[in-house]
């Protein structure tokens, strides 16, 4: 990750945890952000500890889209402040998902050997 793409991480994470009082950001974390080099546009991906939260986030995510922008070009000293398009990272669930089917296939190949 450059340091631009750090820095909006960390300043969104900000505006976020700041500015927005909705009970559906509270366990909203900004994991990464993906900005194009000519900053027009950075994704955003976020994982929610409440899987069911994701789609009432999204939809405020995009409406804040704007205030967010703006809140960040207070903060944050770039030439361009880029777009932001907000996406939900997977990664995280998909990684407990795998976790949980190797615990398993541990405690089945365990009753195989009784």
């Amino acid at each position: 990750m450059n340091k631009v793409d750090q820095e909006l991480r960390k300043r969104i994470t900000e505006v976020i945890q700041q500015e927005i009082d909705d009970p559906a950001m509270d366990f909203l974390s900004v994991t990464r952000v993906k900005t194009t080099t000519d900053l027009q546009e950075s994704k955003v991906y976020y994982s929610l500890l409440d899987d069911s939260q994701y789609e009432k986030a999204q939809i405020l995510l995009d409406k804040m889209r704007g205030f967010i922008r703006s809140s960040l070009g207070k903060r944050i000293h770039l030439k361009i402040i880029p777009q932001l398009r907000f996406i939900p990272d997977e990664t995280i669930k998909y990684s407990v998902d795998v976790y949980k089917k190797l615990e398993d296939l541990k405690k089945l190949e365990g009753t195989d050997e009784n």
